[in-house]
């Protein structure tokens, strides 16, 4: 399977939830044999404006590539600038949060 010009190994993809795929989680998924991960929600404000743990959640290894990091926002300069930081972080996609079923997020 192929997302833009990266080809992942299977098809099995591990969704971003909050407060669950942390660094630890993804590299046993990825271990397990899931050919991509995804970073829990981050959010584009923190990102922006430096929030130590907000950037803590861009941590990634190697063995986790590809790395899939979602963002969250609802300012688009805000959301242009976060993208910019989260490519420079060496993510392999930028998954955009459209939208959560999850009542604190709605």
């Amino acid at each position: 399977m192929k997302i833009g010009s990266v080809t992942l190994d299977n098809i099995t993809v591990l969704a971003p939830l909050a407060g669950i795929t942390n660094l630890p989680f993804r590299l046993l998924a990825k271990e397990a044999g899931c050919a991509l991960v995804c970073s829990e929600m981050i959010s584009s404000n923190g990102l922006v404006h430096n929030s130590v743990k907000t950037h803590e959640l861009l941590d990634s290894r190697p063995p986790e590539k590809p790395l899939s990091v979602q963002i969250f926002g609802s300012d688009r300069s805000l959301m242009a600038e976060a993208a910019t930081i989260v490519e420079s972080s060496g993510a392999d996609i930028l998954d955009i949060n459209l939208g959560c079923g999850v009542k604190k997020v709605l």
